[in-house]
């Protein structure tokens, strides 16, 4: 047995897997509209998004080989690593070359949707051949303090579902002291993406590999441009799907400036490397030991 396998500990989340909170549609409607309003504020007032709409009406009209070529498309995310980013420009996307777009946890895609949204990347690939799909990557240490934070208020019902004792993830994390809430946030993470992470395959030559922080920087445009050309977009639809990557940046959409806005937002913070002010030497170390082997996997 390896150095590696004998140091590895199984890992629980104190998130519970009691009964699932059933919201009405009315309810999810009220949790979730004030929320993307929030997120796009600003994308009314640019004159950007005026003019994509008849782009987009314009796109439905055109003929193309991406709707019917067989081929299954996605972008993989994880958790606080760009999804309601994605979610918008997808689903616009998909509506303007007319493929069906779907979005998805960590149960597979409906048959026809042919342009999905992986929100956690967890997919039976061999089963879903042939495909295209794009993997975006995120340094798990920001991952966790961005989903620390994000987890102490969020109204998602999964961290409000009550444990064996009627206690939530929530709640867990905001009786506990920051040291405290930080440890269960990683050990949430290392249950729910470890094993994923471990076993991913880079060498995979139908996925593009994209690091976050690189779409973070000044040369975005062209890893935009290298996703869509990837899943197969081209011509006009290709300069589509870059200018929907445009409109829907954070700053675009909110006013978000240098990374931040109010602790209570889903876009509370996009800086890479935020972590270092906010982990411990106990929780670096901690990551290290149960997670050396994935930082150093991707690059981190």
């Amino acid at each position: 047995m390896s150095d590696v396998q004998e140091q590895r500990r199984e890992i629980t989340t104190a998130a519970g897997f009691g009964p699932p909170i059933v919201e009405t549609r009315f309810e999810k409607l009220r949790r979730e509209v004030p929320n993307f309003i929030r997120k796009n504020r600003r994308l009314l007032l640019r004159r950007a998004f005026w003019q994509i709409l008849p782009q987009l009406a314009a796109a439905r009209t055109r003929k193309r080989v991406l709707i019917d070529d067989g081929v299954f498309r996605f972008v993989g995310t994880h958790h606080k690593v760009m999804t309601t980013y994605f979610s918008a420009v997808l689903k616009l996307l998909g509506f303007g070359l007319g493929v069906p777009y779907g979005k998805i946890y960590s149960d597979h895609p409906i048959p026809q949707k042919r342009l999905v949204l992986a929100m956690h990347s967890k997919l039976s690939l061999p089963q879903l051949a042939p495909y295209r799909g794009v993997h975006i990557m995120r340094d798990p240490r920001d991952m966790i303090v961005s989903g620390y934070h994000y987890h102490k208020w969020t109204h998602e019902t999964w961290a409000r579902r009550p444990d064996d004792n009627g206690i939530s993830y929530q709640q867990k994390l905001n009786q506990a002291n920051k040291e405290e809430g930080l440890f269960l946030e990683i050990n949430h993470f290392i249950f729910f993406y470890r094993d994923l992470l471990e076993n991913w395959d880079l060498d995979d030559p139908d996925i593009l590999e994209v690091a976050y922080e690189d779409l973070m920087g000044e040369g975005r445009d062209q890893i935009y441009h290298n996703i869509f050309s990837h899943l197969g977009v081209i011509d006009r639809d290709l300069d589509l799907a870059v200018k929907l990557m445009r409109l829907f940046e954070a700053g675009s959409r909110s006013g978000l400036k240098d990374g931040k806005v109010s602790e209570k937002s889903h876009l509370r913070s996009g800086r890479s490397g935020q972590w270092k002010a906010e982990l411990n030497a106990d929780h670096v170390a901690y990551i290290e030991r149960e997670l050396g082997s994935v930082l150093r996997k991707f690059g981190y």
